[in-house]
C-alpha cells in the first residue's frame, strides 16, 4: 500500500508555475506549426493545381490522378503538418487539465490550511 503525502501550498504554485511555463511554450510552439501546416497546404495546392493546367489531354478523373501523383510529396508534407498541430492541440487541452486540476489541489490545500 502506498502512503500519499499531504502537499503544501508551495509545492501546489510550483507545479502551477511549471505547468504555466510549459503551457506557454507549447502555445508558442502551436503557432509555428499552425504557420507551417498553412504553408504545406498551399505549397501542395499550388503544385496540384499546376500540374492540372499542365495536362492538356485526357479525363478529367486521369488528369487529378496525374496532378495527384505529381503533388504526392506535398500533400505528404501537408498531412504530416496537420497531424503535428493536432497533437500539440492535444497537448494543449492535457496541460490545461493538469493546471486545473492543480487549481482544485490548490484550493483544498488552503481550506486544510496547508
Amino acid at each position: 500500500m502506498t502512503i500519499i503525502e499531504p502537499m503544501y501550498q508551495v509545492e501546489v504554485e510550483q507545479k502551477l508555475l511549471r505547468l504555466g511555463e510549459q503551457l506557454e511554450t507549447e502555445v508558442e510552439g502551436y503557432g509555428v506549426l499552425t504557420v507551417e501546416r498553412a504553408e504545406a497546404e498551399s505549397e501542395y495546392k499550388r503544385q496540384y493545381h499546376r500540374a492540372i493546367l499542365r495536362l492538356s489531354e485526357g479525363t478529367v478523373a486521369k488528369k487529378e490522378a496525374i496532378a495527384h501523383l505529381k503533388a504526392a510529396n506535398a500533400y505528404h508534407a501537408w498531412k504530416i503538418a496537420e497531424a503535428q498541430e493536432k497533437a500539440t492541440q492535444q497537448k494543449l487541452i492535457a496541460l490545461r487539465t493538469q493546471i486545473e486540476s492543480a487549481r482544485t489541489i490548490s484550493a483544498n490545500v488552503r481550506a486544510s490550511g496547508g
